[in-house]
């Protein structure tokens, strides 16, 4: 699509916004200003209205030359896209208090003492207000390089305070920036445990733990204590050990209320991973599922995949009023075109639990090869019993196979693969009794296919 950013930077403007963009336009001498406020006016156009209005645009230059059309085209859209971005910006700076911190590097750069020293000033107590590291750090690097200038007895003295800031803001920075790298590589470990890069990045036994002694703010300790639970996530008494101590911290913790409930909300999350794996108590992972939902809406967290978990153990837990009430209610937020995958499949599940019905495997088509590893291997299993009701034993074996092979491919991804494979493995007759009597260890859903067999 031709414009593309231009098309989404118009949607984004506020309805204030796009009423000061287009009374700057009727003030602007500049020709091409005309046309962007003659586009503004046509509000709620569709993708394809944009391109439509931007093709008359062009034919209206009246220039033979396709290359010459473009050209002046891409100078056009460039032209309205900053246009748009002077103007959020100077809204922005006119009510923020970043406009300290580039008054500050302006005054630093042109060497103007007294300026540079009160919009610096100005600059540390707002960033100071809000915690911003990075603003901390630079202002008293400006501060430091300004009082060395000039050693008097006052600027010394003063220079001894500002080091002990300095070195203060630079250690919450590194636990900042460390906790963060842990927590999301911690959280990626668990999908795929042997990658190789894992190996650099584990840390050696309670390693995090040491570091999150030496962290001075709060929420980095916790988050080093959550990353030590995932990287211990496939040695169980480790991982519930350090998940409930991490739950302790958050309990204790004087933190905002926000951020303590985002980080109950990871944990709980957590623990329904682990609940997929290692078959925890169906009914509890529905109450963590419903916590984290609450915490979701009231923060405005849509995370689609925490949404499907909860209707997913609904349904397994025959519980479909509860699941058609949330779904009609939060669908509309929830799931998009991209990630209509979760929703196919979760019909499909209704289906079958409703009527054990063919009308299941339409859907169940399209969800075998979803992007969601773990929609596309849930799938595969619900396909598999669905033709095994059929009594077609030749297509069930086929079927299995398949899975087999789609499997062993993503063997990496033990959180999903292990305990499908173990399934796979009870369908077939002759594998040991005892691996059908281990069902009760699995996760309700994988359970419940062993259970009717």
């Amino acid at each position: 699509m031709k414009g593309k950013r231009l098309y989404q930077l118009i949607n984004e403007l506020s309805r204030t916004e796009h009423r000061q963009l287009v009374n700057a336009c009727k003030l602007s001498s500049d020709k091409r200003a005309t046309a962007l406020g003659e586009l503004l006016r046509k509000r709620n156009l569709t993708e394809k209205g944009f391109e439509n209005w931007l093709l008359v645009l062009v034919q209206s230059w009246n220039i033979n030359q396709e290359k010459e059309q473009e050209k002046k085209q891409r100078r056009w859209v460039d032209f309205a896209c900053k246009e748009i971005e002077q103007l959020l910006l100077k809204n922005y700076f006119a009510v923020s208090d970043d406009r300290h911190y580039q008054l500050a590097n302006l005054f630093d750069q042109r060497n103007h003492e007294e300026l540079t020293t009160y919009y610096n000033d100005q600059a540390l107590k707002a960033a100071s207000a809000v915690n911003n590291l990075n603003s901390l750090l630079h202002g008293y690097d400006i501060q430091l390089r300004w009082l060395s200038r000039n050693q008097t007895k006052a600027n010394i003295a003063q220079i001894g305070s500002v080091l002990i800031k300095r070195k203060q803001a630079t250690e919450r920075s590194y636990h900042e920036a460390m906790s963060y790298f842990y927590n999301l590589s911690s959280a990626l470990y668990i999908d795929n445990p042997n990658a190789e890069a894992y190996k650099q990045i584990v840390p050696e036994g309670q390693q995090l733990i040491a570091l999150g002694k030496s962290a001075s703010d709060e929420y980095s300790r916790i988050l080093y204590w959550l990353a030590q639970a995932r990287f211990s996530f496939y040695q169980q008494p480790l991982f519930e050990q350090y998940l409930q101590e991490t739950f302790n911290a958050i309990q204790k913790s004087k933190l905002k209320e926000a951020d303590r409930q985002r980080l109950v909300r990871s944990c709980l999350y957590l623990r329904i991973t682990g609940g997929l794996y290692y078959g925890f108590d169906l009914k509890k992972m529905i109450k963590d599922a419903e916590t984290m939902l609450a915490i979701m809406l009231r923060y405005k967290i849509y995370d689609s995949v925490g949404f499907f978990l909860l209707l997913f153990f609904l349904l397994i837990d025959n519980k479909q009023d509860t699941y058609a009430t949330l779904l009609k209610k939060h669908k509309s937020v929830f799931f998009i075109e991209d990630n209509k995958d979760y929703w196919l499949f979760l019909e499909s599940l209704r289906l079958y639990l409703q009527e054990g019905s063919d009308k299941a495997l339409d859907n169940l088509q399209k969800t075998c090869y979803s992007k969601s590893l773990y929609v596309a291997a849930w799938s595969k299993l619900l396909e598999i019993e669905i033709h095994a009701a059929r009594n077609d034993k030749h297509f069930v074996q086929v079927l299995t196979a398949r899975a087999k092979r789609f499997l062993k491919t993503n063997s990496g991804h033990h959180l999903i693969a292990e305990p499908v494979v173990h399934v796979l493995n009870a369908f077939d007759q002759k594998k040991d009794e005892k691996i059908r009597k281990s069902y009760h260890k699995l996760f309700a859903y994988y359970a419940m296919f062993l259970k009717t067999r």
